[in-house]
C-alpha cells in the first residue's frame, strides 16, 4: 500500500474577545474574520507553491477554538486514537487540554516575561548535615 504525504501548513492566531477592537462583535464574526484574515494571506501560496494544506489555527484567549482549528483537533485526536490505541474521547480531552495550557504558559510569558530558573549544583548548597545525624 503507498503512502501519499502531504505537507499541511498551519499558522496560529490568538485572539482577545474582550479587546477594544472586538468589543461589539460576535464571537463567532471574531473567529471566522481571522481566519479569513489568515486564509488571504497565506492559502493561495501554499496550496499552489508548496502543494499542501492550510489551516488557520485561530483561538481565544478564553480557551475557545474557531472552526477550522476545532476540526484540525479532532482530526489530530482521531488519528492519535488510532495510532496509539485509545478511546477518541480521551485523546480529545487531552489535546484540548494541552492546547490550553501552553496557551496560558504563552500568555503568562507574554505578561511576566520569561523567567529561566538558575541551575544549582549539589556542591554549592551550604547543608551543614552534621547536625541531623545523630551519634
Amino acid at each position: 500500500k503507498a503512502v501519499v504525504s502531504t505537507q499541511s501548513t498551519g499558522d496560529v492566531r490568538v485572539l482577545h474577545p474582550n479587546s477594544p477592537s472586538n468589543a461589539k462583535k460576535p464571537l463567532a464574526g471574531m473567529y471566522k474574520n481571522h481566519e479569513n484574515e489568515k486564509k488571504s494571506k497565506y492559502l493561495q501560496r501554499v496550496v499552489q507553491v508548496e502543494k499542501g494544506n492550510f489551516c488557520p489555527f485561530v483561538m481565544s484567549t478564553t480557551g475557545g477554538l474557531a472552526p477550522e482549528a476545532s476540526c484540525f483537533v479532532q482530526r489530530l485526536s482521531s488519528k492519535l486514537s488510532q495510532k496509539l490505541s485509545q478511546s477518541y474521547p480521551n485523546v480529545l480531552g487531552f489535546v484540548r487540554r494541552k492546547l490550553r495550557f501552553e496557551l496560558l504558559k504563552t500568555t503568562l510569558m507574554a505578561v511576566r516575561g520569561y523567567r529561566k530558573s538558575k541551575t544549582v549544583f549539589i556542591s554549592e548548597l551550604d547543608l551543614n548535615l552534621k547536625n541531623f545525624f545523630i551519634n
